[in-house]
């Protein structure tokens, strides 16, 4: 799991600390089936008859989601409603958090050099910089991809090969003994705004710690405001 850098650390099991910025409502990766069952059961309740055959396709989907980033090291799953500061439009993003072990320490910087390796040798076409922020590398990884275009239960029908351009970001972040993997991954369909995510992931590397950090009283662990 994750922690905000305010929250206590009350268990041994929290690999990374991580300052998730404000704007992002959490999805369960944790028991991600019980949980979506449970809201499932809710909104059925609550939702008008002709709407509810749609819940069981959507929560379904999402519990699948879920259970696959959680089973792949995925420890924090976000959806942000955000609001544009070039023209006030609506802008919406998914953010991921996730965690790797290795065995055995190593030169963080080969990690990132054995990541950046992987990456060409997958195709995956990307800008991509290495670089130090306070004092420790971090690797960065934007660019922007052509993906199916998602058809909703009760929605217009969409060709088979529509695509949408996704932009991404990636920061990878290693510990300094090169045995721990942090990764934060943003994604938003609206690319012409994908640059202004910039700042919010370098900061959020930037506060990635693979210990309990010290915190100031009255630190609310958070980073500013999404898209400022």
């Amino acid at each position: 799991m994750t922690r905000a850098l305010d929250e206590p650390a009350d268990t041994d099991d929290t690999p990374i600390w991580v300052a998730i910025p404000p704007g992002y409502f959490p999805l369960p990766v944790q028991d991600a089936e019980a949980s979506i069952e449970r809201a499932e059961a809710v909104l059925t309740d609550i939702a008008e008859p002709g709407q509810r055959p749609l819940i069981g396709a959507v929560t379904g989907a999402l519990s699948a989601l879920l259970s696959e980033l959680g089973s792949a090291g995925g420890l924090f799953c976000g959806i942000g409603r955000h609001t544009s500061p070039v023209d006030g439009s609506v802008v919406t993003s998914s953010l991921v958090v996730s965690f790797q072990a290795f065995e055995g320490t190593r030169n963080p910087r080969l990690v990132l050099k054995d990541l950046v390796e992987a990456k060409a040798e997958a195709g995956q076409h990307a800008q991509v910089d290495l670089v130090d922020v306070m004092d420790r590398p971090m690797l960065f990884v934007e660019r922007t991809r052509q993906l199916p275009t998602p058809h909703f239960p009760g929605g217009p029908e969409v060709p088979e090969d529509a695509t949408t351009s996704v932009f991404q970001l990636e920061a990878h972040v290693p510990s300094d003994d090169g045995g721990k993997l942090a990764t934060i991954e943003l994604s938003t369909p609206f690319e012409g705004h994908g640059p202004h995510f910039r700042g919010m992931v370098v900061q959020m590397a930037g506060s990635v710690s693979f210990e309990p950090p010290a915190v100031s009283p009255g630190d609310n662990g958070k980073i500013g405001q999404v898209l400022d």
